[in-house]
């Protein structure tokens, strides 16, 4: 079964289900406590909910367009189902958590339900950039705190190295399925010698590592995300199961080829792209962050319809959605946008 008829059937059941909300109160003079006898599929009717859930992991085994989503999951008292991974559409295939440690009981319990249950995998990001700009802020922050004596800094290599040994240990530590290693790079080609061995020593400490790791941790999963072909060694892509092609900047579909044409040099396998996109701003004001040039496509829609479009030289397999949480908010259905672009990549087979 494909994915359009998971969701549609998910709807009608939780939607018939729903009529059956009953309150009771046995004196109107007295106000007492209201009994809800809430609509729950997993006890009025055990076998159907099972047999939906086994569709959903059967889908996700089978051969189709993924989704993968990055959650922002900061917030740890949690205010609203917005913060809730439970209620992510469950057709979403990986969900990467922006903040991986110190998770919540609830966030360990339903990663767990949602793994178990429907087949979803976590992961979170380990960004190379993120780390230089981490390092940069504390090189920062010491030198304008130094007295008499100059702080002891250590190199960026150094402390390349020592981050990276602590965030790779996550995956373990929370029972993640794996990693999203972020590297962009830059073109060599105009690099002095000095500039080349730096940046050398700087990919082979942040790849390298996770190479080993991964070696180590077969159990695991890797998503490469940034520009591969700036990658002096690309041994990694081979690993990676999918290659995640940032495309926040893409105001069209001609982009969209176009970053895609960038990254598919030799080297880079061409099986398994992923473009990721921005789901657009809760801020109303906001009338760019999520959308196509035209001021009206939004980046998730239309890259869902590229997705599936005529490709040559290269296999599209899926998409991802920046900043997910900002679709749950919408009057008529939470995760709208989600769940059309998974509906449009995986339609359902005309009779």
């Amino acid at each position: 079964m494909n994915n359009i008829r998971y969701i549609k059937r998910k709807h009608w059941m939780f939607g018939l289900l729903a009529a059956l909300v009953f309150t009771a109160c046995s004196d109107w003079r007295e106000v007492e406590p209201v009994t809800l006898n809430e609509a729950d599929i997993t006890k009025q009717n055990p076998e159907l909910y099972a047999a939906y859930l086994e569709s959903v992991r059967n889908y996700k085994q089978s051969d189709h367009k993924v989704m993968i989503s990055w959650f922002n999951n900061s917030n740890k008292v949690p205010l609203s189902r917005a913060h809730h991974i439970s209620v992510l559409p469950d057709s979403i295939d990986i969900v990467s958590l922006s903040h991986p440690a110190n998770l919540a009981q609830y966030e360990l319990d339903e990663m767990e339900e949602a793994r178990r249950e429907k087949g979803t995998k976590f992961v979170y990001d380990m960004d190379f950039e993120a780390i230089k700009l981490m390092y940069e802020t504390m090189v920062a922050d010491m030198e304008e705190k130094r007295g008499e004596e100059p702080p002891q800094i250590p190199t960026f290599v150094n402390f390349l190295v020592d981050t990276v040994n602590q965030i790779l240990p996550l995956t373990k530590e929370y029972n993640y399925d794996g990693i999203i290693l972020g590297y962009k790079g830059k073109n060599t080609l105009y690099m002095t010698e000095a500039e080349k061995q730096l940046y050398t020593a700087y990919e082979k400490a942040f790849i390298g590592i996770a190479e080993d790791w991964f070696g180590r941790n077969s159990d695991k999963i890797i998503l490469f995300e940034g520009y591969p072909q700036n990658l002096l060694n690309k041994s990694i892509l081979e690993k990676s199961r999918y290659i995640i092609i940032p495309s926040s900047d893409a105001g069209n579909s001609s982009k969209l080829t176009y970053n895609i044409m960038l990254a598919n040099v030799e080297g880079v396998p061409s099986d398994r792209y992923i473009v990721s996109v921005e789901a657009t701003s809760l801020d109303k004001n906001d009338v760019k962050t999520g959308y196509w040039t035209d001021g009206v496509t939004r980046s998730v829609t239309g890259a869902s319809r590229w997705v599936i479009s005529h490709h040559t030289g290269y296999t599209v397999a899926g998409m991802g959605i920046k900043n997910v949480n900002n679709d749950y908010f919408n009057i008529a259905r939470i995760y709208p946008y989600t769940c059309d672009a998974i509906a449009k990549m995986n339609p359902s087979p005309k009779k």
